[in-house]
């Protein structure tokens, strides 16, 4: 077992710097920019839109803001992904662990190239605003996300069952997940404006929160007349 984690984690490495070169080379001209002093800003804001015609927009705090280099490899992934969803609910349900998985790995990827530096990350303020400075100039990715969290009542499992099935998870609840992707495009001296709102989601996924379910407290043995 020992052995094939070790394999495994080698295999990882290997990967990453098969990988590295091809990296290195795409994100040397943003390293080049920054050396440079061609950079810009992005601003943005997220929101839900009103209402109603006089109504003002809902702010959306805490909104998790990524911008990374645009990468056609990264891209092409996130379609499949959510090109799949629709093809079983077991695809559906997998969808929000399969975004951050590949998210995960474009970072370690940059990370490995020595562009960890170029991995931006913000969140909104109360106001739904957030604001990138010194961009290199370039074509960049933003990635954005946001959950919406979503109680469920839990079933009580008596507690010689509980103790029976091993591994009898439920789902306690789950947050629906909401993601927003555009490419942004940072020119030197310039500020780039994003909006986030309801209504240009990129995808919408579930992140379920399962847990063992309480046990039932078992009453006092009953009392058999003799």
């Amino acid at each position: 077992m020992i052995a094939g984690v070790l394999a495994l984690g080698l295999a990882a490495v290997f990967a990453l710097a098969a990988g590295a070169g091809d990296t290195a080379a795409a994100i040397a001209p943003y390293l080049q920019a920054r050396d440079q002093g061609r950079t810009g800003a992005v601003t943005g804001e997220a929101f839900a839109e009103p209402t109603r015609p006089t109504g003002a927009p809902t702010p959306y705090p805490a909104v998790s803001v990524m911008l990374v280099p645009s990468d056609h490899t990264l891209e092409a992934e996130l379609d499949r992904i959510r090109g799949a969803i629709r093809e079983s609910p077991r695809a559906y349900f997998a969808s929000a662990e399969h975004l951050r998985t590949v998210q995960e790995g474009y970072e370690r990827e940059l990370v490995f190239a020595g562009g960890g530096e170029l991995v931006r990350g913000e969140v909104s303020d109360a106001a739904g605003r957030f604001r990138f400075t010194d961009v290199p100039a370039g074509s960049w990715l933003l990635l954005a996300w946001r959950e919406v969290p979503h109680t469920v009542s839990p079933r009580r499992v008596p507690g010689r069952d509980a103790e029976t099935f091993f591994g009898n998870t439920e789902t306690k609840g789950y947050a629906a997940r909401e993601l927003w992707r555009q490419p942004v495009e940072v020119k030197p001296g310039e500020s780039t404006a994003v909006r986030l709102h309801d209504r240009n989601v990129w995808v919408t996924v579930v992140r379920e929160d399962r847990h063992l379910p309480p046990k039932t407290p078992e009453g006092p043995p009953s009392l058999k007349r003799r």
